[in-house]
């Protein structure tokens, strides 16, 4: 039997998320009892949804979601994800005369006082890969604190409750790659991913239009070999931006 320990409760979150320990490992523990209801996604499934971008990451091979599983409650069931010790730093706002080459500009305006300031990213591609991610979980809120760097140069993606929507919901800070090409050997690692996804736990953790509607978003990045652009229908930056 798995020990839950409750540690403090994470004030940020939009639903119910605590710092946790189980067996002795420290974990984000999002009960989906304490899911806040939403218009578009159907209450009680943004855990299924947080374990179901770490299997696509998987899938990928590309290792960038922190180690997300399910687990029995009293309640029902919560995702618990491995606690990472990094925080955001590849994703900023300049000054628009200061962004440092590197980075790429994705949207400018004007702070308080009316000065010109650039949101932007850097031009990485362990980002690359968390923006295709994105676009084939169909994510619907990539702030830019969801992208975390730790000390020893490794790079994160958390917090996926908002993802695999079957309608287009793409919300992201990273569009610095919009209409470039993919480069070759991610565009190959899409392309094999697809033909694994029906034998997969998505299966379980996805209606069947949404898992449709994924290999769908993955057939069109592999015909077009290009990254998304934004919806004019939709949204395409969360908000708030961190």
């Amino acid at each position: 039997m798995s020990q839950l320990r409750i540690i403090e409760r994470l004030p940020q979150a939009s639903n119910g998320a605590f710092l946790a320990e189980l067996d002795g490992v420290k974990v984000v523990f999002k009960p989906n009892h304490l899911e806040k209801e939403l218009w578009d996604f159907p209450t009680g499934t943004l855990a299924l949804r947080e374990r179901a971008t770490y299997v696509m990451d998987q899938l990928l091979g590309w290792n960038l979601v922190p180690t997300t599983e399910l687990v029995e409650t009293e309640q029902g069931f919560a995702s618990v994800q491995h606690w990472v010790e990094a925080k955001p730093s590849l994703v900023e706002i300049f000054p628009s005369e200061d962004v440092p080459e590197q980075w790429l500009g994705v949207l400018d305006g004007e702070g308080p006082s009316g000065q010109p300031l650039t949101l932007a990213h850097q031009d990485l591609e362990v980002l690359m890969k968390i923006a295709l991610l994105d676009a084939v979980v169909n994510n619907a809120d990539r702030k830019g604190g969801h992208i975390l760097s730790a000390d020893d140069g490794s790079t994160y993606a958390i917090d996926h409750g908002v993802t695999f929507h079957d309608e287009p919901k793409l919300r992201t800070v990273l569009w610095g790659w919009a209409g470039q090409e993919i480069p070759t050997h991610l565009l190959a690692d899409l392309v094999q991913v697809s033909e694994k996804i029906g034998e997969s736990e998505l299966k379980d953790l996805l209606t069947e239009h949404e898992l449709l509607a994924t290999v769908e978003r993955i057939s069109e990045l592999t015909e077009t070999k290009v990254f998304s652009v934004p919806n004019d229908e939709w949204p395409s930056l969360p908000w708030p931006l961190f």
